[in-house]
């Protein structure tokens, strides 16, 4: 357990840290380049170390020089060193290699820690089996492990739903610009998490590649294309900075956070004018943003596109006067864990009424809180989420602290100023 402590400062200023989604990204696409890529400021999280070693594993070169990594990539096509790829907990390598296995010379199989076997893959096998690819679930049907067989996928036409996350997708767009035809991807109803897809396509083009977005609804990218090696920058992470944000918000106080684009792709950017909705005051300055609290309100929002938010949000309604309800969050059950139920069990504890149903959260703010201790479920987002709420009760203690590693490994210490 770790303790939280009130909240005494009334402003605080720390920097972003580099964005995962990113660096993520970067890495996959720098693996499959010719050349060699330099990928500076990245975020170097459980997930990264995960990501890093499976691409090492199917041929990449990736080593450090200071602050950079440099990634020789394998000119799309992977020469796997093992059998085993360990995604770890990271739903973005085992989404992403499921299909860009496909481009190994040998077969591979990919696996990870036991709360990623539970999340479903079974929509991207199914459109990776639509473009010729192959693949064998080794133990239940669609759900890791499973078995990439190599099998260049030939590209045309294949449909998935996004309901789940827009992972798949992001998945068969980086493979199919290596397709032998041009590829197009149909989502058969609405894809969630649409700025992640947005982040990917947008780094595609800046390794060359080129993409067609209709309206998220058909994606095609032409054959004959290849990914160039590039000098890429990893912008500072909104989804990180979203806790600094709260813990401003439901103590009254205020905080600067540099280092982020305004203009960003980053769908958890969305952050700032949620917060200003729910009566806090944000101002910009270069790449520094200052937000200012004020008296918290209720709020209805969706939370399609913003799902890594959701935790964050739920703790500022818990502060702030009458009902919040946050609308198309049921994809949260498939998340490191259950975030619907890790939301409503921690809230309760502390005092707050909350239920939820299939695709709800309804939460109760105005009572009395008080400090609890918190059960993160291993969950790096609960963990961080909750300790912002600490800062303004007493007697806050995080359960599995060091599981905030996944995406922010330093986060303790960025968020010590805040208990000083």
């Amino acid at each position: 357990m770790k303790a939280v402590l009130p909240m005494k400062r009334q402003t605080v200023t720390v920097a972003a840290p580099p964005a995962k989604a990113y660096t993520l990204r970067a890495l996959v696409l720098a693996s499959l380049a010719e050349g060699t890529s330099r990928v500076r400021n990245p975020l170097m999280g459980q997930d990264q170390i995960h990501l890093i070693g499976c691409l090492k594993s199917l041929g990449a070169q990736i080593v450090e020089d200071g602050a950079d990594l440099l990634v020789t990539g394998c000119a799309g096509k992977y020469h796997p060193q093992q059998e085993e790829l360990n995604a770890g907990e990271s739903g973005v390598t085992m989404n992403f290699l499921s299909s860009l296995s496909a481009l190994c010379d040998k077969e591979v199989v990919l696996t990870g820690k036991e709360g990623l076997l539970k999340r479903p893959i079974g929509e991207v096998i199914s459109g990776i089996h639509q473009l010729g690819g192959k693949a064998t679930y080794l133990n239940k049907e669609g759900f890791p492990p499973v078995r990439i067989h190599p099998s260049p996928l030939k590209g045309g036409e294949t449909t998935m739903s996004g309901a789940k996350t827009s992972q798949y997708f992001s998945s068969l767009v980086i493979s199919g610009a290596l397709t032998e035809e041009e590829t197009t991807i149909i989502c058969s109803d609405e894809m969630s998490e649409r700025p992640y897809f947005d982040i990917t396509t947008s780094m595609m083009e800046k390794f060359g590649v080129k993409t067609d977005n209709r309206d998220y609804k058909r994606m095609t990218i032409p054959a004959g294309q290849s990914y160039k090696a590039c000098d890429i920058a990893v912008e500072g992470d909104f989804s990180s900075a979203t806790f600094f944000f709260i813990a401003a918000a439901v103590c009254g106080k205020s905080v600067t956070v540099t280092g982020l684009n305004r203009e960003s792709v980053q769908g958890d950017r969305e952050i700032l004018p949620l917060l200003e909705k729910m009566g806090c005051k944000v101002e910009w300055s270069g790449d520094a943003v200052t937000l200012t609290a004020g008296p918290l309100k209720a709020i209805k929002a969706d939370g399609t596109d913003i799902p890594d938010m959701v935790p964050s949000l739920a703790v500022a309604a818990a502060f702030a006067e009458g009902e919040s309800v946050f609308t198309g969050v049921g994809r949260l059950r498939y998340k490191e864990c259950d975030r619907l139920e890790a939301i409503r069990s921690n809230l309760e504890m502390m005092g707050c009424q909350v239920c939820y149903d299939d695709d709800n959260i309804y939460i109760q703010g105005g009572s009395k809180l008080h400090g609890a201790e918190i059960n993160s479920f291993n969950d790096h987002r609960i963990a961080m989420a909750f300790a912002a709420a600490g800062l303004a009760v007493e007697g806050q203690l995080i359960g599995e602290p060091g599981c905030v590693s996944k995406s922010f490994p330093d986060f303790w210490e960025r968020f010590a100023p805040f208990q000083e």
